[in-house]
């Protein structure tokens, strides 16, 4: 029995559409669109974090041969990690 109520075909789920006298308000947004949008917010946040643990473990003292030939204003360096 369980094999025929498998079988049997389902409707899918439709979500409504925007309403007319809302449309002021814009695209409604569907659980597919909220779900993709908090997915991408959450990377971010991610990556932001990953990046932050990174600069805080980072050591000052640390020497790559790539460095002799760059050159770079200490202020810059500063700037820029207090802003992360």
């Amino acid at each position: 029995m369980s094999s025929l109520r498998n079988s049997l075909h389902r409707r899918n789920h439709k979500e409504r559409g925007q309403l007319a006298h809302r449309k002021r308000f814009g695209i409604l947004e569907k659980h597919k669109d909220y779900v993709l949008r908090a997915k991408d917010y959450n990377s971010k946040k991610e990556r932001i974090r990953k990046l932050k643990q990174k600069i805080s473990e980072r050591n000052k003292d640390e020497f790559y041969f790539g460095m002799v030939g760059k050159k770079t204003q200490v202020c810059k360096m500063l700037a820029s990690m207090e802003n992360v």
